[in-house]
């Protein structure tokens, strides 16, 4: 049965009409091929990214000096806010909380063509704690205002929640290659009295 399939391949007057030197080239084409495109698969977007990100590196890094700039006003908006007493003082500091909050993503916007999916998602966990956060501040001044409660909140909030956008902060900077994260980090004490204003309104 072997001998009679070979010899249908294989005979130069059979059906086929192949030899042996031409499938074994066939397959040397077929194999180079896929090894081919398994390498261009692979190394055209290491190259692609190496280029990119050396094309990119200036906007990157200036875009994490501008994120320290606007989390040290973040975390100035949130102190503020929480030394404030009751009144028109308060409204008036929970309002620089929103605007710092609102700071961040428009600055983002202007780097958007800069940004990898990894830098894109790190950012975006920390805004989301950041929203979390301003969205605390309102509710803590505007404790009637039930409906902003309802339509704004996207994060569960907690005491821990000024801790971990500390942590989500390092992330981004470590993401962008941008040194100087314990220079403008919130300062242990700044999180101390504001998971004690929290609980303050949770209590």
């Amino acid at each position: 049965m072997d001998g009679r399939l070979q010899k249908l391949v294989f005979d130069p007057n059979g059906p086929l009409g192949l030899n042996e030197v031409f499938l074994q080239n066939a397959i040397a084409e077929a194999g180079g091929f896929l090894l081919s495109a398994v390498v261009f698969a692979i190394l055209i977007p290491i190259v692609i990214d190496a280029r990119q990100a050396r094309r990119w590196r200036p906007a990157r890094q200036n875009f994490g000096q501008e994120l320290m700039l606007l989390h040290i006003a973040f975390g100035d908006s949130l102190s503020r806010f929480v030394h404030s007493p009751d009144g028109p003082s308060r409204v008036r500091a929970v309002d620089a909380v929103d605007h710092a909050f609102r700071a961040i993503p428009a600055m983002t916007g202007l780097f958007g063509y800069a940004l990898t999916a990894d830098i894109s998602r790190e950012v975006n966990d920390y805004m989301r704690l950041l929203r979390a956060i301003r969205d605390w501040a309102h509710e803590a001044a505007h404790p009637e205002d039930l409906a902003f409660a309802s339509a704004e909140r996207r994060v569960k909030q907690s005491s821990k929640m000024f801790e971990r956008a500390n942590a989500e902060f390092r992330d981004v900077m470590g993401v962008l290659s941008v040194g100087g994260y314990k220079d403008v980090r919130w300062s242990d004490g700044l999180v101390d009295e504001l998971e004690e204003a929290f609980n303050e309104t949770h209590g």
